[in-house]
C-alpha cells in the first residue's frame, strides 16, 4: 500500500479541500513583499497591524483553526557590495523570537537575486485553537540595504465556517 498523501484522493475519489490541486479553486496567488530596511520582524500574518512603511500591503489576518498560509515561492533581492541579505520565515510572536521554529531560510547577494519556486507549497497550518502569526525575519541587511526586497508569492486557505 503506498504512503498517505494528503494531496493525493481517497480510494473514494475524495480530496481535501486544500490539497495542491485543489489550491488553485480555492483562491489565487498573492504577492506579499516588503523592503528590508531595518533588521527586525516583519509581519506577514498576524492580528498585529504594520507600522513599517516599507511593507508594501497591509498584513494577512493571522491563521485560525484550519486556515493554511501556502507559500509557493520566494525571492530575495539584495544590491549589497559586502553582507548578502539574511532573511527566515518564522512562526510565532515577536516577543518569543528566540523559542519560535524556523521554517525556512534564504539568501542573496550582489551577484544575482535569489528565486526560490515550490512544486508543492512550503504550507503553514493554523493552530488547533487560537491563532498562529507567521514573520519574516532579517537576520543580516548587508551593506547597502535601501535596495533590499524579500517577496513571498502565497495563498491562504480559509476554512469555510
Amino acid at each position: 500500500m503506498p504512503p498517505i498523501s494528503p494531496g493525493q484522493p481517497s480510494s473514494f475519489g475524495s480530496v481535501f479541500a486544500d490539497s495542491p490541486g485543489l489550491l488553485r479553486e480555492n483562491g489565487y496567488t498573492t504577492q506579499f513583499n516588503i523592503a528590508t530596511t531595518t533588521a527586525q520582524m516583519f509581519a506577514v500574518c498576524s492580528g498585529e497591524a504594520s507600522t513599517d512603511v516599507t511593507q508594501f500591503q497591509p498584513v494577512i489576518a493571522p491563521l485560525g483553526p484550519g486556515d493554511s498560509l501556502n507559500i509557493f515561492g520566494i525571492q530575495g533581492i539584495s544590491a549589497s557590495t559586502g553582507n548578502p541579505l539574511m532573511f527566515a520565515i518564522k512562526t510565532g510572536s515577536k516577543v518569543d523570537d528566540a523559542t519560535n521554529p524556523t521554517l525556512q531560510v534564504g539568501t542573496t547577494n550582489r551577484n544575482g537575486p535569489w528565486f526560490q519556486h515550490f512544486e508543492l507549497p512550503l504550507k503553514i497550518e493554523g493552530p488547533e485553537t487560537g491563532t498562529k502569526d507567521v514573520y519574516i525575519k532579517v537576520l543580516n541587511l548587508g551593506t547597502q540595504f535601501a535596495y533590499n526586497q524579500v517577496t513571498l508569492e502565497v495563498l491562504t486557505y480559509r476554512k469555510p465556517s
